[in-house]
């Protein structure tokens, strides 16, 4: 079933003059996406009692998913700044890759949740099998994350093949306007189904998670991962949560485009401006409320405040020694 195709009146709109300082924002934006994300992967992987607890590694790729993303996010910025109405292929290539790695984003808070709450059933019940268990175990668990990155990709595959990435009505480089029914129900079938279904699962994980957290706190046999299961419990609540605020906006205008009425594109990119703060956010909230993390970071800073009056005595030693030169 087409539609009729007012097609892409809306480009003149989408490439007007709201693009240029939408575009300086989403650049601002996706800088501190990178720098953000880049540390904390830094950070983690060269910390050796961080790097060692595979648990960590699914937080890597949660970090990894929206480095890419903030990567997308730049090209997007790129696209908004130098494209046009005859120059669009910018806009696909980056609608292309925000549209992956955002899905790929969407779907580790799930896998986080639910590979703690596995871990932590090994624990507890070191003798019944479970195939979530086996999912999760250790050894499995840069496959399964090099699995979803894959998979995130591939879900997106009948976008690729019907052209569908551009400008999206939104206001950014994403899934440019649906023109048949066919192609828009595919979209809400893979990144819509993938955010909320994400939701969901994590929502269910964290709800177990709190019940073992309860048994344990009524247990006089507590075990070390009993903190760190806390930590990562107060992380999913808040990249569940902040995601259903800042990134909600572009669901609801991308999939409702047939049925919504048209806004001016100036609002539309208002409404969708928190959305880079969650990828932004995550490794700062990793950092703050997972205490292995925390202390680690601590630690690091207190080396610095340490090391700065030192380098700076030895500067001043060397200039007095040189005049009296």
């Amino acid at each position: 079933m087409v539609l009729n195709d007012t097609t892409f009146d809306y480009l003149d709109e989408f490439y007007g003059i709201s693009a240029k300082w939408f575009a300086i924002y989403a650049l601002t934006a996706s800088l501190f996406t990178i720098i953000s994300n880049a540390f904390f992967i830094t950070f983690t992987l060269t910390t050796p009692s961080l790097r060692k607890n595979a648990a960590n590694w699914f937080l890597l790729g949660f970090s990894l998913s929206d480095l890419l993303h903030g990567v997308a996010r730049a090209a997007d910025a790129y696209a908004l700044w130098y494209g046009s109405v005859d120059n669009r292929h910018l806009c696909a290539t980056a609608g292309l890759f925000t549209i992956s790695t955002v899905t790929c984003s969407f779907g580790f808070p799930a896998l986080i949740a639910a590979e703690r709450y596995y871990q932590i059933s090994t624990i507890s019940q070191s003798t019944a099998f479970s195939f979530g268990s086996a999912i999760f175990a250790e050894h499995r668990t840069l496959p399964l994350i090099a699995g979803w990155f894959f998979l995130s990709v591939m879900v997106n595959l009948p976008l690729m093949l019907n052209d569908a990435f551009g400008e999206d009505p939104a206001g950014f480089c994403g899934a440019k306007k649906f023109t048949s029914v066919p192609l828009l129900l595919s979209y809400e079938c893979t990144v819509i189904f993938v955010f909320f279904g994400s939701l969901t699962i994590t929502a269910i994980y964290y709800y177990r998670l709190v019940k073992w957290l309860k048994n344990q706190a009524a247990s006089i046999n507590r075990h070390e991962s009993t903190d760190y299961t806390s930590g990562v419990m107060r992380v999913m609540k808040i990249v569940t949560l902040l995601p259903l605020l800042t990134i909600s906006p572009i669901a609801i205008l991308t999939a409702g485009q047939m049925i919504l009425p048209v806004l001016p594109m100036w609002i539309n990119r208002l409404l969708i401006a928190p959305y880079s703060s969650s990828s932004a956010a995550n490794p700062w909230l990793t950092i703050g409320l997972i205490k292995p993390f925390r202390v680690r970071f601590l630690q690091l800073l207190s080396n610095v405040r340490n090391s700065v009056p030192r380098q700076l005595d030895n500067l001043s030693n060397r200039s007095s020694a040189v005049r009296r030169i």
